[in-house]
């Protein structure tokens, strides 16, 4: 587990502690997987750095399925759509 600072979608400065996750055809983003307050029992959460926005999540106990959550979503939306999304901030670096 690493510490990432993100700002989230809000703006406001965030301690995400958990794995980067490189995905190919996106390898100029940083997607982190990091623990979440998904409901009352906890769970993931998948956050794209730069933009602070989460892109997918879950509960507690499905992480392993977080990798073909993220894959799946980007494959059907394409990058063209993720970065219209993400708005014009800096890449991640």
């Amino acid at each position: 587990m690493e510490k990432f600072l993100i700002q989230n979608e809000f703006g406001q400065p965030q301690e995400l502690l958990g794995e980067e996750i490189v995905v190919p055809g996106f390898e100029e983003l940083q997607f982190i997987l990091h623990t979440w307050l998904y409901d009352k029992h906890g769970g993931w959460a998948i956050t794209e750095r730069s933009s602070g926005k989460r892109i997918t999540s879950g509960p507690a106990g499905s992480e392993d399925t977080a990798r073909a959550q993220l894959e799946r979503q980007l494959s059907i939306h394409g990058k063209d759509a993720l970065m219209r999304v993400l708005g014009k901030g800096r890449l991640s670096s």
